[in-house]
């Protein structure tokens, strides 16, 4: 990479995630946003962004398009930032991303929820690095290009272990990143973390969508808190079989739902807003991956066969009237 040249970075799926991390990266590189149905007010107006920890502006990207075909003439790419849900039931980002992504050289960074989502793009693209990155961060778009961000943000970056060696890119990545003031925690196994977030996310998540609750509503409940906590025993069981980790399982069980007493109060996850919207739900990457990974290591987990069925059966149900 030459240093007379700017550092391009394309971020695919531009709404609340990707809109921040892009105001960040764009403090030192070039930035291109694929933008879909915010496209026309961002394209006009740029991103309207209120956030305690990095101020309130307006975030222009040195280019706004409506998709990745229409991005290759910004390129070539250095880095291509996915932040489009992870829908693998629906659509495939490799395909998504392919027009954009130069062999062996675009750097490939997955800012998305679940487990197992490297895979697939590492099948596909071989030669390119990868970065997986696990985010914590409460942001929405509440109006096309409006973005309203909590006070709280952290990044968990690392590489994967089946793509090539990624270690020079990731470690500028990072330092892109640090340079836009965000909060950047190395990890050395990412699988680890990501199995780890569907403690919470594989429980809470499905149990607030299914019952329409809130995170408060779900825990002063003492049906569905017991399912909340079926769901992680089941989830840490399986991943103590995938990693070959011993957890704590009841007192870890409890220390999550007591930490989302304090931290998460009155809150809807994800996957609960998307059913609110009839929108399609992380399903596959939150629940199916660990049910299919709990099952190659032979074990029963009903309630997470029996949440991931009624999840996949309402994505099914929104999918077709869709297409209505």
């Amino acid at each position: 990479m030459s240093s007379q040249q700017p550092i391009r970075v394309l971020t695919v799926g531009t709404g609340a995630v990707g809109a921040i991390y892009s105001w960040r990266l764009a403090q030192t590189c070039e930035v291109t946003t694929v933008c879909r149905s915010n496209y026309d007010a961002v394209k006009q107006h740029g991103f309207d962004i209120e956030s305690p920890k990095f101020g309130n502006g307006i975030f222009k990207p040195h280019h706004v398009v409506r998709n990745v075909s229409e991005a290759k003439e910004f390129g070539p790419f250095d880095y291509i930032v996915v932040t489009l849900k992870a829908l693998p039931d629906m659509y495939d980002t490799a395909d998504i991303i392919s027009p954009a992504v130069a062999e062996g050289k675009s750097t490939i960074v997955l800012i998305q929820n679940g487990f197992g989502i490297e895979l697939p793009i590492i099948k596909r693209f071989p030669k390119n690095p990868l970065i997986s990155i696990v985010a914590y961060i409460g942001t929405s778009q509440v109006a096309a290009g409006k973005i309203k961000m909590k006070a709280i943000e952290r990044l968990q970056v690392g590489t994967h272990p089946a793509s090539v060696d990624s270690t020079a890119q990731c470690d500028k990545f990072k330092e892109l990143l640090t340079k836009g003031d965000v909060l950047v925690e190395p990890v050395d196994n990412i699988e680890q973390v990501r199995f780890e977030k569907l403690f919470w996310n594989g429980s809470f998540s499905p149990v607030c969508a299914i019952l329409g609750l809130n995170t408060t509503q779900v825990i002063e409940n003492e049906m569905a808190v017991d399912l909340v906590r079926r769901l992680m025993r089941e989830i840490m069981t399986a991943a103590q079989k995938a990693l070959g980790i011993e957890y704590e399982i009841e007192a870890q069980s409890e220390a999550l739902i007591e930490g989302t007493v304090q931290g998460a109060p009155n809150y809807k996850p994800s996957m609960q807003l998307d059913l609110e919207r009839k929108q399609p739900m992380e399903v596959e990457v939150i629940l199916g991956t660990a049910l299919k990974s709990a099952k190659e290591n032979g074990l029963d987990v009903p309630t997470l066969q029996a949440m991931h069925d009624l999840c996949k059966s309402m994505n099914i149900h929104h999918l077709k009237k869709s297409q209505l």
